[in-house]
């Protein structure tokens, strides 16, 4: 093929191979290959200059025929894909103002992060455990025995590869214990999961708080000073009673129940009493458990639902409002 004729098979394929460029990229591709220097239009024209006098004669015309084409073919493809694009990415000015929802952090965030200000106020460490726990720290070094009826699948929700989602953030105390130096303070906010009949004051799944203390000389004393002053802060109330009733749980000794009364104004459904949270003294096995000489140092723990305490603060009578799917419930507390 002589030069004159690749010519114009380059001005037919390159004018139909840019004007079938289907984006901005392809189009500078074709561009490229075709005029840039490297390109086709480039090395056609090193040829015209080496031909001879005649050639150049018939081959000119043809060589700036080419160029102009390619160009044209170019610009007019640039122009047709950039205004495709501008008017895909259009405002229509006419059209109304989308309107802004404000948002607002869910109530048990509000409060667990309080709960988590009050204590780390008062010296507490922050920790976490996992959700999914084995049998060993979940019960059996929370001196929980084989036998309890708190590891039947009626109350815990066991999975196929012997684990468990855990019933308690108390067992992150199990896990913290051997490797902790002492003193220890430290609480744990986080979800829990157990096999119960929901109703207004009771869910399968919420969010409990759990606070330890592990040292010399610590007495029940301390233990109920540190649950007013935290019950205080969190309801933001220097009034608030609560009492101690004598109760049994597998990891303290003795055990307590703290009831906390509503007023008149917040006890809706919920009575002028309502259960908040249990505690007691560690139980000495738990600390043996752990590497701990519970004649050297003593403790005491407490576990509690930041729901309960939501209702109470906020005056909700049902706890489902809180893993409800109802947004009217929760708007409310927007800022």
């Amino acid at each position: 093929m002589d030069l004159c004729e690749e010519l114009r098979c380059l001005q037919e394929e390159g004018v139909a191979r840019l004007q079938a460029a289907a984006d901005e990229d392809a189009l500078e591709e074709a561009r490229i290959a075709l005029l840039g220097r490297q390109g086709r239009f480039k090395a056609l024209r090193d040829v015209f200059r080496a031909a001879d006098a005649d050639t150049k004669r018939v081959a000119g015309r043809l060589l700036a025929a080419a160029d102009e084409a390619l160009k044209a073919a170019w610009s007019g493809r640039q122009q047709e894909l950039r205004g495709a694009g501008a008017e895909a990415g259009a405002i229509d000015i006419t059209l109304p103002v989308a309107g802004h929802r404000r948002g607002s952090i869910h109530p048990i965030s509000r409060i667990a992060a309080d709960v988590e200000e009050v204590f780390t106020s008062m010296g507490f460490a922050i920790v976490d455990g996992p959700h999914v726990e084995e049998e060993l720290f979940n019960f059996t070094r929370l001196n929980i025995p084989d036998d309890h009826p708190a590891r039947d699948a009626q109350d815990t929700f066991w999975l196929d590869n012997g684990r468990l989602l855990r019933t308690h953030t108390s067992a992150v105390q199990a896990r913290l214990y051997p490797s902790c130096s002492l003193p220890l303070r430290a609480v744990v906010v986080g979800k829990v999961f157990r096999y119960e009949e929901v109703d207004a004051t009771h869910d399968n799944t919420f969010t409990q708080v759990e606070g330890f203390v592990v040292d010399a000389g610590i007495t029940v004393a301390h233990m109920i000073g540190t649950i007013k002053t935290m019950i205080n802060a969190v309801l933001r109330r220097d009034d608030v009673e609560v009492r101690l009733r004598p109760s049994f749980f597998p990891f303290v000794e003795p055990g307590f129940e703290v009831d906390v009364r509503c007023t008149a104004a917040d006890a809706g459904r919920l009575g002028r009493w309502i259960e908040l949270l249990g505690c007691g003294m560690i139980h000495p096995e738990v600390l043996r458990q752990g590497g701990i000489d519970p004649e050297q140092h003593q403790g005491f723990a407490f576990g509690m639902g930041l729901e309960r305490l939501a209702m109470i603060r906020h005056g909700i009578a049902d706890i489902r409002v809180f893993n409800g799917a109802d947004l009217r419930a929760l708007h409310q507390f927007g800022a």
